[in-house]
């Protein structure tokens, strides 16, 4: 078999798992996250500029707990304190240190997801938001599509709610997305696409709570791009990640810029790519981004959905963004 082949067997396997996920399973509860320093560009270490964002670091992240991988979505509920959420429904926290280390590690399944009445179906979680102003958290679903509300430290569910603007979705293509924007109102990101563009929803406040308004639009990624995760920046802007599968050269990633404004009722908006990551960059099955500030600098942070295999690594991301 030439080289060429082999990549392209590859390419379709990895395809084909992020699509549909196959999970491998080796049983442990263990606690333990550990880190591996990366570079960005393995056959140039030295090189430190994607487009407009400036490489800080990164580290492959490993853990023997079952539940491990699959992050689908990050928050940043501090500078150096975060949040992921497994497609397996299960939420990830942990610490990073100054020096390089993970701390204060919690891998748990998120609350109300199991039992004789639940499936796999009810535990696809893709999307994630945290306020900390009321300590609360957001979880988007796309299995059965719903987005379920969290108190602090996901203690237990507060609400659920399944809006019926949603429930044509196809399965798995749900709300990939969730957001929650500074002045209180939410947007959902389908994964499905109608055509070349993202179903999109924006919610006039709490989507649990009744009486939040939806407004539908669509979203136009890159062309061969869908939308993984969303943040909205301390300056308004929205940090959009897109993923693709490039034939053969596995997984290539995306970041756009959205000006919130350019939203409008049954209306198409689209956002300017500022970084591309491809082959030989590091880059993986990225579904996950999150934002952090010192200062005047904004830190931009990735993190990819190893899907349960021993094809793919759960890759974290930092980069400084500088536009």
């Amino acid at each position: 078999m030439t080289a060429k082949i082999k990549r392209l067997a590859l390419a379709c396997a990895l395809a084909a798992l992020a699509i549909g996920g196959v999970r491998t399973i080796y049983p442990s509860n263990s606690q333990d996250i550990s880190l591996r320093p990366l570079a960005l560009n393995p056959d140039n270490p030295a090189q430190k500029q994607v487009g407009a964002l400036e490489f800080v670091a990164a580290w492959e992240l490993r853990s023997r707990n079952e539940n491990f991988g699959g992050i689908s979505a990050l928050v940043a509920i501090a500078n150096d304190r975060f949040v992921g959420i497994g497609d397996a429904g299960t939420f990830i926290r942990f610490d990073l240190t100054d020096d390089g280390r993970i701390d204060r590690t919690t891998i748990a399944p998120l609350p109300n997801l199991h039992g004789p009445n639940a499936s796999y179906k009810d535990r696809d979680s893709e999307g994630l938001v945290y306020d900390p102003d009321s300590d609360q958290y957001w979880v988007s679903f796309e299995g059965k599509h719903a987005i379920r509300r969290y108190n602090a430290s996901f203690g237990g569910e507060t609400g659920i709610v399944r809006p019926p603007e949603m429930q044509h979705l196809p399965r798995n293509k749900g709300a990939e997305s969730i957001l929650r924007l500074k002045d209180g109102r939410f947007i959902v990101i389908a994964e499905n696409l109608d055509g070349d563009m993202h179903q999109a929803f924006l919610f006039s406040g709490d989507p649990v709570e009744s009486g939040s308004r939806i407004t539908p639009f669509q979203f136009r990624p890159p062309t061969g791009y869908r939308v993984t995760d969303a943040v909205q920046l301390p300056d308004g802007r929205i940090a959009i990640l897109q993923r693709a599968i490039a034939f053969p050269s596995e997984f290539t990633a995306k970041v756009s810029l959205l000006n919130p404004k350019s939203i409008r009722a049954n209306g198409v908006a689209s956002a300017n790519v500022i970084a591309s990551l491809a082959p030989p960059l590091r880059v993986d099955n990225m579904e996950g981004i999150a934002v952090t500030s010192d200062g005047d600098s904004i830190f931009l942070w990735l993190i990819s959905d190893n899907n349960f295999t021993l094809f793919q690594r759960t890759i974290l991301m930092k980069f400084r963004l500088n536009q």
